[in-house]
């Protein structure tokens, strides 16, 4: 799996403190060897939110949103619970 960042997702992971970047960093580097193996994701905690959109854990309260198309993840969004929320309403007006 390849991974791309959304211009959204680096927006927001740049106004991360310095430690949540870090957990961010370690669930990415995961994310891709871990994608699609549910016995291996259990640490990131990948599960499905909606067809093809996907959210992984990257610490007790930070949460990667991302998309997948065909071989490539789509980091699209990062933040709390609540960021994943309003990214998924969102994307179900097409915004």
């Amino acid at each position: 799996m390849n991974l791309e960042l959304a211009p959204r997702f680096i927006d927001e992971y740049r106004r991360l403190s310095t430690d949540d970047q870090a957990l961010c960093d370690e669930a990415i580097q995961d994310l891709p060897a871990a994608f699609g193996y549910p016995h291996q994701h259990a640490g990131i905690g990948v599960r499905a939110l909606r067809r093809g959109v996907y959210e992984c854990r990257a610490g007790l309260h930070i949460r990667i949103g991302f998309t997948r198309h065909s071989g490539t993840l789509l980091l699209q969004t990062v933040g709390d619970h609540q960021t994943i929320k309003r990214w998924l309403r969102r994307a179900a007006r097409g915004l």
